[in-house]
């Protein structure tokens, strides 16, 4: 395994679908506002930085995602 290559679709099953939609609604909110806040890197175990690693990929995707949809929105209305 290489570190850090976690795909968004493992991330998700592996946050689980109620943090994956809180995550994600917080990253489109944040996209909105034009900040970046996504979730801290957990100390401790192996797992707890996974697990938070994993919620990070779920957020920056989604901020991502939502940032690309703001922008097509400007271009088509100019």
């Amino acid at each position: 395994m290489t570190p850090q290559s976690f795909d968004i679709d493992t991330c998700k099953e592996v946050v689980g679908d109620a943090r994956m939609r809180t995550i994600e609604a917080k990253a489109r909110q944040d996209a909105d506002n034009g900040v970046m806040d996504a979730p801290a890197m957990a100390k401790g175990t192996y797992w707890d930085g996974v697990y938070s690693y994993m919620e990070y990929v779920v957020y920056v995707t989604a901020h991502h995602k939502r940032m690309e949809r703001i922008q097509r929105m400007k271009e088509k209305n100019t």
